[in-house]
């Protein structure tokens, strides 16, 4: 018979990009893969039919509310539990009534990993700020891009390839829409391009309606699948700016401080601040968090140590932004520089694999 693994998986980022290709992996090795749906604040809606359509997955149960969700998890056998972002609440209630171990990935440090039987990371840099012991098995974002089959959007026509990230949440790319229009007319004055905005593959039609309307060339087709042959990707921060590293397709990182009441928070304080009077509020608590921050936003300047990809937060004008895409299509020695730093990041194997491995060590003991 074969081993029962139930994959609790928190929002859609990690769904697309954690748990599509870990499904993949365990079923191709016999695994019976059941996905859970964790409440989350920052759903689409759509994660339940996305999830279903993941290859190797049997059965697909949520989202909830917290209660029922729990009394979902109790009542749902397997072998092992797996979980991908969100409270650990979930992962550790269902293993203790279950008995039966926990496995955890996870990007950074987060109350409860000392109660899970294996914890996993991509970086080495990551694992070093997380408590205990912890397996260093790679991204699982790389081997979610191989699975992005879909036709490349791109065409002959003359000129640099550039890709907008335009967010993962709705309410972003809303305000970043008319944004981007203007970046896009002011950089036309200034060169020759092509490009594509990348939608996440859980937008609704009506919003790539809008996009196509206003002349910004939408795409569901999947990061992989834009990426080749992309000279450079305008992006906020985010777990997009790894899929980047693993293709090796340079940067510019803007957060510009007009979205910034667009930006969700979880939690209490995302409570507290959506209630009348908040967005002020918001506002005001992001911009000092913004102007106080030290380090790096973009991954690969985290884990290098260096700005690999600039960043630029604050007061930025449509203008600005494509004054500084132009500076970097300029700058094709620099580009090239990152390009060869990037891949030199980008670790070799498969992390689901690997990650697998651990987690069938796990039920043999």
């Amino acid at each position: 018979m074969s081993p029962k693994a139930s994959l609790l998986v928190n929002g859609p980022g990690e769904l697309w990009g954690w748990a599509r290709p870990l499904c993949r992996v365990m079923s191709l090795r016999g695994w019976t893969v059941s996905i859970h749906l964790l409440p989350c604040p920052f759903a689409s809606g759509l994660e339940s039919e996305a999830a279903a359509r993941i290859p190797g997955v049997s059965s697909v149960k949520g989202p909830e509310g917290p209660i029922k969700t729990l009394i979902s998890l109790m009542a749902h056998k397997a072998d092992l539990v797996v979980q991908l972002g969100g409270d650990l609440a979930f992962g550790r209630a269902m293993a203790a009534f279950q008995s039966v171990p926990l496995a955890c990935y996870s990007y950074g440090d987060k109350k409860g990993l000392s109660r899970c039987h294996m914890v996993a990371t991509a970086f080495d840099s990551m694992a070093s700020s997380m408590k205990g012991l912890v397996s260093v098995t790679g991204d699982l974002v790389s081997d979610g891009l191989d699975m992005d089959t879909h036709r490349s959007p791109w065409s002959d026509y003359p000129g640099d390839r550039l890709v907008f990230f335009p967010g993962s949440r709705p309410s972003i790319r809303e305000a970043a829409r008319e944004y981007l229009v203007e970046t896009v007319s002011i950089l036309r004055s200034m060169r020759e391009f092509q490009f594509v905005s990348l939608l996440s593959p859980f937008s609704l039609e009506e919003e790539v309606k809008r996009w196509e309307e206003r002349g910004l060339n939408p795409f569901t087709g999947g990061t992989g699948a834009v990426l080749e042959g992309a000279d450079l990707a305008v992006t906020q921060p985010g777990t997009n700016t790894l899929e980047l590293m693993h293709r090796a397709v340079p940067a510019l990182v803007a957060v510009p401080f007009s979205f910034i009441r667009k930006i969700p928070l979880g939690g209490l304080k995302g409570m507290v601040l959506s209630l009348p009077g908040g967005a002020a509020l918001k506002e005001k608590v992001l911009r000092k968090k913004a102007a106080n921050r030290r380090g790096y936003l973009a991954w690969p300047n985290r884990i290098s140590g260096r700005e690999l990809f600039p960043e630029m937060v604050g007061d930025i004008s449509p203008q600005d932004l494509a004054k500084g895409i132009d500076r970097l299509l300029r700058d094709r020695d620099r580009l090239e520089e990152v390009r060869g730093a990037l891949r030199a990041m980008a670790p070799g194997g498969s992390p689901a694999s690997i990650f697998c491995d651990g987690l069938e060590r796990l039920i043999i003991k």
